[in-house]
C-alpha cells in the first residue's frame, strides 16, 4: 500500500489485507454510514435547502394592506406577569388592524401578583378586548380554555407571549399570507431575542435562516411561540401533554398536507432572554426536549407525510433523535481508527478532512444567506466554534436523556433583569 496520504487507496485492496474480511469491511461500512449521517445533518440538509431556495422561485413579494381582513383573536397566555403588562397593552393598541375585526384575549393561569388587575385597569376602555381567568395552570391548558370562549365568527387565531413587542403591521401581514394561498395554516413572525446574550443571537440568527430557507422552498418545520398565527377552523385544542404549542401547530399542518410559514415581514422581539450561559443552557434544552416529544408523537403518521416534509421531517428527528447518539461514537470510532495502523489511519483522516471541508462549505453557505433573507442587518459572522459546541452538546444531552426526563406546559421562566 502507497504509504503517501496523496497516492492511490484501493479500499478494496485494503480490506483484503486483513484477515477477517467481513468484520473489517462491516467495521468500515459503519463507520462511512456514521459519517454520511453526520454529513446530512449538519451539512447535506443546509446545502440541498439552499440549492432549492436560490434554484426555485423567487418570493412573492408582500403588500402593506389586504383587499379583504378577517376577524382575528389574539391570544395572551399569562402568569405572574405584572412587569410585562403595561408593555405588552401598549403594543397590542398599537397594531394596525380594524377595531370591529380584533377581539383580544388575556388568559391568566392563576397569577399570584398584581398581572390581572394591572391587565384590568389597561383594558377597561377597550371594545371586545377580554380578561379570562381559566383557573388553570400551564400553557396549554390556558390556551385551550382560551380557545372555547372565542367568538365562532373569528377566522384567524393569532398566539402570542406577554413578553413579545410585535412590529404595528404584523396582522395585516400574517393576513396577507394566508390570503395568497389556501393551504397555508400556520404563519409565524419572525422574532428576535432583544438584549439576549451573543449566543443566543446566534442561534435565533441561524434558526430564523433555516425557517425562512424551508418555507420559501415548501414550508417550516416549526413556527416560535412568541407570535404566530392558524386558521382557527385547523385546531379545536392542543393535546394534553404537548409542552410547546408551536412546534405542535406546525407539525400538525405540515403532517396533514397544510403549509406552515415563517415570513420575514412580519417582525418582533422576544424582550425576556437568556442574560446568563446557565439561563440559555437551560431553555435550550427544555426547547429540545419538547421537539423530540412532538417528533415521537407525529413518527407513526410518516408514511402519509407529503414528500418534502417527510424529509424534513426525517431530517428532524436525525438530528434531535438519532445524531446525539451517532456522534459520541464516531468520535471514539475515529480516534479508535487513528490509533489502529497506517491503513486505517487513512480512514479516520478521511473521515475529518471530508467533515471539515464539509463545514468550512456550509459555513460558507450559511453566510452567504444570512445576507440575503435576513435583510434586516449584513452578517459578519463566518463560523462561530463556540456556538457550534455549545449547540450540539445540548443536542446530546437532550437525546440521551429524553427516557429520563420530563416536562410540562407550567415550567420556571426567565426571569426580566432590570
Amino acid at each position: 500500500m502507497n504509504p503517501s496520504l496523496l497516492g492511490h487507496w484501493n479500499l478494496f485492496n485494503f480490506i483484503k489485507s486483513f484477515g477477517d474480511v467481513p468484520i473489517m469491511f462491516t467495521t468500515i461500512s459503519i463507520y462511512f454510514l456514521m459519517l454520511l449521517l453526520i454529513f446530512w445533518s449538519y451539512c447535506g440538509y443546509v446545502i440541498l435547502l439552499f440549492a432549492f431556495s436560490v434554484l426555485g422561485t423567487k418570493r412573492k413579494n408582500d403588500v402593506a394592506v389586504c383587499e379583504e381582513l378577517s376577524k382575528v383573536a389574539v391570544i395572551v397566555p399569562c402568569y405572574n406577569e405584572e412587569a410585562y403588562v403595561e408593555q405588552k397593552i401598549v403594543n397590542l393598541k398599537g397594531l394596525e388592524y380594524e377595531t370591529e375585526k380584533l377581539e383580544v384575549y388575556f388568559l391568566d393561569g392563576k397569577s399570584t401578583d398584581n398581572t390581572c388587575k394591572e391587565i384590568t385597569r389597561y383594558i377597561s376602555d377597550m371594545p371586545n378586548w377580554h380578561l379570562i381567568e381559566t383557573g388553570c395552570r400551564g400553557k396549554i391548558n390556558q390556551i385551550n380554555n382560551g380557545l372555547s370562549k372565542i367568538s365562532n365568527d373569528v377566522s384567524i387565531i393569532v398566539n402570542t407571549d406577554m413578553d413579545a413587542i410585535l412590529s404595528p403591521d404584523t396582522l395585516i401581514k400574517f393576513i396577507h399570507e394566508f390570503n395568497s394561498d389556501s393551504r397555508v395554516a400556520v404563519v409565524g413572525a419572525f422574532i428576535m431575542p432583544q438584549g439576549a446574550i451573543h449566543i443566543e443571537e446566534n442561534s435565533w440568527e441561524d434558526q430564523n435562516l433555516f425557517r425562512l430557507i424551508e418555507s420559501n422552498v415548501y414550508t417550516s418545520s416549526i413556527v416560535v411561540a412568541p407570535c404566530y398565527s392558524y386558521r382557527a377552523s385547523f385546531i379545536e385544542r392542543f393535546p394534553e401533554d404537548c409542552i410547546a404549542d408551536d412546534i405542535y401547530i406546525a407539525f400538525k399542518a405540515n403532517t396533514e398536507g397544510y403549509l406552515t410559514k415563517y415570513i420575514e415581514s412580519a417582525k418582533g422581539s422576544e424582550i425576556r432572554t437568556p442574560k446568563t450561559f446557565q439561563d440559555f443552557f437551560k431553555h435550550k434544552f427544555r426547547k429540545g426536549n419538547a421537539y423530540l416529544v412532538e417528533l415521537f408523537r407525529y413518527f407513526y403518521r410518516l408514511p402519509y407525510m407529503p414528500g418534502w416534509w417527510k424529509m424534513i421531517f426525517l431530517t428532524k428527528l436525525l438530528q434531535f433523535a438519532i445524531i446525539p447518539w451517532v456522534l459520541p461514537y464516531f468520535i471514539l470510532s475515529t480516534i479508535s481508527l487513528a490509533l489502529s495502523g497506517w491503513g486505517l489511519f487513512q480512514v479516520a483522516l478521511f473521515g475529518l478532512i471530508f467533515l471539515f471541508i464539509s463545514l468550512v462549505t456550509t459555513s460558507f453557505i450559511m453566510k452567504k444567506g444570512r445576507d440575503r433573507f435576513l435583510n434586516y442587518r449584513k452578517s459578519k459572522r463566518f463560523f462561530n466554534l463556540h456556538y457550534f459546541a455549545v449547540a450540539n452538546l445540548i443536542l446530546v444531552l437532550v437525546g440521551l436523556s429524553y427516557p429520563f426526563y420530563k416536562q410540562t406546559s407550567s415550567y420556571e421562566k426567565i426571569e426580566r433583569k432590570k
